[in-house]
């Protein structure tokens, strides 16, 4: 596109280099350009937007009052060419363009101020916009006398402003990413102190701790970018409301940067989308419930002796019976050796068969019917023990069909010290983040205790957040921070080593809460149904019995007559 231009406009040589940086940042994707010249000037981008500036999107803001309609129209790449007056109403004209567009924190802008280059007015356009956090600023004067001079800022540690002239022969990099590094500048975070989010413990030196995956995650972050971190601990009640709603105060008036709490973003809290930063994780709001507990002794039995297996040996015991006694072809083989060692044969195989099965039962029992799905739990003794306050969170048509299976109470610490003792009475509602902290204390069990059930889950996708301050300049940094830590298992690292971190700060510890299994001999209460089967084989051979009685003494009755 720059070789379409006609030289013969009148643009300076200087001029046309800058627009040549340009180009080669429009080049790279799909951006919208916006033209903002309040006040109708001459700037010399007008002669630029109408030859060569005619392939992308393009917004021309000819107005000099704000849009507030712009703050939620735009979540693509923009650029601003901007052509401002000098002085004051220059900055008022950059005040509304900040206010229309103050979400948008990535975006580049390249001011041109009418009037002659002076370095006092430089200073004090640049300050604005860092005050504004427009970091993506460069700026030069239309009138220059000897050579063009851009002018942008460095904002960390301080504001210093850089100075870089434009010239055919040396390249100039623009718009280039000042939070690459912040040279030790302090982000001020509040941690929730909510484990396993964030939480604090004197260490061995007697010295405060703040620990959590929240942290590690921030820690790190701050260490890409070469920052430091200063803890803002929190001062409000505890219970009165949630801890994202006081950081969202926090945040918005400057107090903080960073608020470290997790934070669900639901249709609720539309109203500070720009307050939380791209969701972090995926997390899911599912059951955890007892692993299913392996048969009883007795029970096992009911595998061997089963009515389905009763009932299909006595007909076939009969059928052979009658073959044997009745068919004249086999008389010849009734008493022959042969034909008893084939019914040994028989009976053996039967007994041994059976009494290997058993031993395997006894040996490595099967488990109880697994639970796949809240309808099962209405058929089972299992509740779920849950927060009253929670209940009311889901659908109306779940709490109608499926209220039986909860237990719901008031007292958090109830409900936490059943699941923190691992109490497999209950069923518990977990969020995904405490099942992975619950998962690795539970390799440190002889036996797993509790189950994470994805087919019991209330809510199976959650975008979860941190706060941080309004259109924050971290944002994007933390959103392509968030890619990276995912992609790499950090996150689910830092989870899992908050455990360990819990642990260290005595709020867990690493305790078997298993029960070892035991084999012990057999017991005259594990054969109840055996001794079933033989009460109900006397009974019927009892029965049998007084029936030929009675069938003999009345024949002699009858006979008697």
């Amino acid at each position: 596109m720059l070789a379409n231009l006609d030289r013969n406009v009148g643009i300076a040589a200087e001029l046309l280099n800058l627009y040549g940086l340009v180009i080669q940042l429009l080049v790279r994707g799909e951006t919208t350009l916006v033209y903002y010249n309040p006040s109708g000037l001459n700037c010399n981008w007008n002669v630029l937007w109408h030859r060569n500036l005619t392939t992308h999107p393009q917004i021309v803001w000819q107005r000099s009052y704000a849009y507030p309609d712009l703050y939620d129209q735009f979540n693509g790449e923009l650029m601003v060419l901007a052509c401002l007056s000098a002085g004051s109403s220059g900055t008022g004209q950059l005040k509304n363009l900040a206010t229309s567009l103050n979400h948008l924190r990535t975006l580049r802008v390249l001011i041109e101020v009418a009037g002659f280059s002076r370095e006092s007015l430089a200073i004090q356009v640049l300050s604005f916009c860092l005050s504004q956090s427009m970091l993506h600023v460069e700026l030069y004067f239309r009138n220059y006398n000897h050579s063009l001079i851009l002018y942008t800022y460095r904002a960390f540690p301080k504001f210093e402003l850089i100075k870089r002239a434009i010239s055919g022969n040396e390249r100039v990099a623009i718009f280039v990413n000042k939070l690459q590094n912040l040279e030790g500048h302090r982000l001020r975070v509040m941690p929730d102190l909510s484990p396993p989010n964030t939480f604090c413990y004197r260490d061995a030196m007697g010295k405060d701790v703040v620990v959590g995956y929240l942290w590690d995650f921030m820690a790190d972050f701050a260490s890409r970018i070469n920052a430091s971190l200063e803890v803002v601990r929190p001062n409000w009640p505890a219970g009165v409301a949630s801890e994202s709603s006081y950081m969202l105060q926090y945040t918005s008036k400057g107090l903080i940067d960073v608020g470290l709490t997790t934070t669900l973003i639901t249709k609720r809290n539309l109203w500070a989308i720009h307050q939380y930063t791209y969701p972090i994780f995926i997390s899911s709001w599912c059951t955890m419930l007892p692993v299913e507990r392996p048969l009883l002794t007795p029970d096992l039995f009911e595998r061997i002796l089963s009515p389905a297996l009763a009932a299909v040996l006595v007909p076939i015991t009969l059928a052979t019976w009658l073959v044997v006694k009745h068919l004249s072809w086999l008389f010849p083989l009734k008493n022959s050796r042969l034909a008893c060692i084939v019914r040994r044969l028989l009976a053996m195989l039967l007994l041994t068969t059976c009494s290997a099965q058993l031993l395997s039962l006894l040996i490595s029992p099967p488990y109880h019917q697994r639970i796949t799905s809240f309808d099962d739990l209405l058929h089972e003794d299992l509740k779920i023990l849950g927060m009253r306050s929670e209940f009311y969170y889901f659908d109306g048509a779940f709490r109608a069909r499926y209220a039986g299976i909860f237990h719901l109470i008031d007292d958090p610490d109830q409900l936490y010290d059943h699941r923190n003792h691992f109490n497999t009475s209950w069923a518990y509602t977990m969020a995904y983040t405490k099942w992975m902290v619950i998962k690795t204390q539970q390799r440190h069990f002889s036996k797993p205790v509790f189950r994470w059930s994805k087919d019991l889950c209330f809510v199976d996708f959650m975008p979860t957040s941190i706060v941080v301050a309004p259109n924050s300049i971290y944002w994007q940094s933390l959103k392509n921070f968030s890619f990276t830590a995912n992609q790499a298992g950090l996150i689910n690292h830092w989870i899992e080593k908050s455990f360990y971190d819990m642990v260290k700060a005595g709020k867990m510890r690493i305790k078997d809460y298993s029960e070892l299994v035991v084999l012990k001999p057999l017991e005259i209460g594990d054969l109840q149904l055996i001794w079933r089967i033989c009460g109900a084989a006397i009974a019927v051979a009892i029965g049998i019995f007084l029936v030929e009685l009675f069938y003999f003494y009345a024949n002699e009755f009858l006979n008697s007559l």
